[in-house]
């Protein structure tokens, strides 16, 4: 990457783009290291996929002193190459690369100098491959340079991401792998007055135009109304939505009109970076057309997307939405308590998604190898939960036909996580206490006493230190499972989480159901902030579940869902009904936080919460504090 060579950041990234956009796989990957080794004027160049269990690289093109090299796998152990997979960031040495990493067979007979790499990973940031460069003279560091292999490492994911999804969707059911070959994708750049600046002898094809009728149009030129709306409203998202690299894939096709006025459905993904402070955006558009027209095989395609998703995220945190101060501090909490192997107990209201906290635990743990085994207290009689905690010998009871494992055999090694403990029957839990106290048990109609090694994480919607105080609750239980406690707050306190649950359950259902509607307008998303959510997450999943199903024309009406008046769904005080004084503080309190969140924050004047609550300010102000109400991260 010497001076003499020097190509400007937006020329060398049209190059780039403009030679490589008409590949796919092999052909795409070969076509990328040759175009970056030579227009960034370096020794070598590859890409590789990551055999994790071998700890290998298998290289998917490498472009070496001008020509290729095939069949190159190699050890990631001791090589620069080791550091970049542990990394989400460029790794840059710009010399004395040998001296560095002496024991890297390959480095001294090439005459290294200096290195740069990057690992590419899939939506849930598990490391898939790398993208490096090689040189045999000192790379200096060139903010333009990074740039530009930023964004193809980025390019290089998607196409990494692609031919894996294709394979496992091949194995699994179908012969769909035409629906991603056999295309060039169109590129076309735009800017954030949505101005077309730069497009792809692709482009030209697809849309029937030639370079010069794009130029300084407006983007929606290219698209029906409707999909342009919904282009438009991605768009600002794009940091919150994309990965780690700033690449989005739009899940849903988006429809496109060339120059004779005819249309096409396209697949999209969404890029965009910043060059002389100005930002663009790039759209990588694939034609579908033919694929579109089978619907059976669309829909097999989508099941099949979902279900791999679901098993991947599965494994990971990301199945838990919410950038609130209060959910972060929640996860701050379950990756502390996680590795530990202590106790938890998690509290939260009905439907606030405790099962998803409990999940999350276990997968942070060193147990998250082994299934998580769940056990509901409160959907089994009093009779059975027994039998399914510790299992059972043939004959032990009238219909044991057989015998039967336990919960608590089938966790040994892994976790248990007892969901509304506080159902749990005293008996119960005098056996539950005992298996805590000492890891064994004797399953019931036998005399052998079993051990086991279980982590139990419980939870509950009740308090069960007024269960305690009422005798339906062992205290000594309780403080067993109380070692580290967890509360899940309610969904009216949690803010911004409102709008991006919305947003994720929407995505989510119209894919499953292959319908298509219109994103939440501003008024939608007021509606779901104003209301109180008594069933929290669960019951918000299911208002849009409902609002998709009933959807007319692609339109969403929240209105037939949402009650007027939420705030009735709350106990009222009447003549049957006594609430204590802490009950009643926290009535008080939320009725605060509501007017809080109604008003802005705005707290004294006109359209503020003291004039909507009807106390004077000096009152709301001294309430806040007692209540310790803090705003919450939008």
């Amino acid at each position: 990457m010497g001076e003499k060579k020097r190509v400007p950041g937006l020329i060398a990234l049209k190059q780039i783009i403009e030679t490589t956009s008409s590949y796919t796989g092999k052909d795409f990957f070969k076509a990328l290291v040759k175009h970056l080794a030579e227009i960034l004027d370096v020794y070598g160049v590859w890409v590789t996929e990551f055999w994790p269990k071998q700890n290998k690289l298998n290289a998917l093109a490498f472009y070496l002193d001008g020509a290729f090299v095939e069949e190159y796998i190699y050890e990631v152990a001791n090589t620069p190459c080791e550091p970049v997979l542990g990394s989400e960031d460029i790794c840059h040495i710009p010399k004395n690369v040998i001296q560095l990493y002496p024991k890297d067979p390959d480095l001294k007979p090439l005459g290294a100098v200096s290195y740069m790499g990057i690992s590419l990973r899939d939506n849930n940031g598990s490391v898939i491959g790398h993208l490096a460069l090689l040189d045999n003279k000192p790379m200096i560091e060139l903010p333009e340079v990074f740039a530009i292999f930023k964004i193809f490492a980025s390019r290089a994911a998607a196409e990494l991401r692609r031919e894996k999804a294709q394979k496992k969707i091949i194995e699994s059911e179908s012969k769909l792998n035409r629906l991603v070959n056999g295309t060039s994708d169109a590129i076309i750049e735009f800017n954030a007055d949505f101005k077309i600046t730069q497009v792809n002898e692709a482009a030209t094809t697809l849309f029937t135009r030639n370079t010069n009728s794009f130029l300084d149009k407006d983007i929606k030129e290219l698209f029906s109304a409707k999909s342009y709306s919904k282009l438009k409203f991605i768009i600002p998202q794009h940091e919150v939505l994309s990965n780690k690299y700033g690449a989005l894939h739009i899940n849903e096709p988006l429809l496109c009109i060339n120059s004779k006025t005819e249309s096409f459905p396209a697949d999209i993904n969404l890029s965009c970076y910043k060059f002389n402070n100005e930002m663009f955006y790039v759209l990588y558009i694939k034609n579908i057309k033919e694929q579109v027209s089978d619907k059976i095989k669309i829909k097999a395609l989508n099941t099949e997307t979902i279900i791999l998703r679901e098993k991947i995220k599965s494994q990971q945190f990301d199945y838990i939405i919410g950038r609130s101060d209060s959910i972060k501090k929640c996860l701050e909490l379950v990756s502390q308590v996680g590795p530990t192997g202590a106790n938890v107990l998690i509290q939260g209201e009905t439907g606030t998604g405790k099962e998803l906290f409990a999940k999350a635990v276990h997968d942070a743990s060193e147990r998250k190898d082994k299934s998580m085994i769940t056990l509901n207290c409160a959907a089994l009689p009093s009779e059975l939960i027994e039998s399914e905690l510790f299992g059972h010998v043939k004959g032990a009871f009238t219909g044991a036909m057989s015998a039967r494992e336990g919960r608590f055999s089938l966790a040994d090694q892994s976790t248990l996580f007892l969901d509304e403990i506080g159902e749990l029957p005293l008996t119960l839990q005098v056996k539950l206490l005992r298996v805590l106290q000492e890891g064994t048990f004797e399953p019931v109609g036998s005399s052998e006493t079993k051990s086991v090694d279980v982590r139990i994480i419980a939870a509950t919607h009740r308090d069960l230190k007024e269960l305690v105080e009422k005798g339906t609750f062992r205290e000594d239980l309780y403080y067993r499972l109380n070692v580290f406690p967890l509360q899940i707050p309610p969904l009216r306190e949690r803010g911004k989480d409102i709008e991006l649950l919305a947003i994720a359950f929407l995505d989510k259902l119209t894919k499953k159901s292959a319908l298509s509607v219109s994103p939440l307008s501003k008024s939608d998303i007021k509606k779901l902030y104003n209301y109180h959510w008594p069933g929290n997450v669960r019951e918000l999943q299911n208002v849009l579940e409902r609002c998709v199903i009933t959807s007319s024309d692609g339109n969403l009406n929240l209105n037939g869902f949402l009650p007027i008046t939420p705030i009735k769904e709350k106990k009222i005080l009447n003549a049957s009904n006594i609430f204590t004084y802490k009950e009643m503080e926290h009535i008080e309190r939320e009725n605060i936080v509501k007017a809080l969140n109604l008003t802005n924050w705005k707290i004294s004047g006109a359209g503020g919460a003291a004039e909507l609550l009807k106390i004077p300010r000096t009152t709301l102000t001294s309430k806040i504090n007692k209540f310790s109400i803090k705003r919450m991260a939008m």
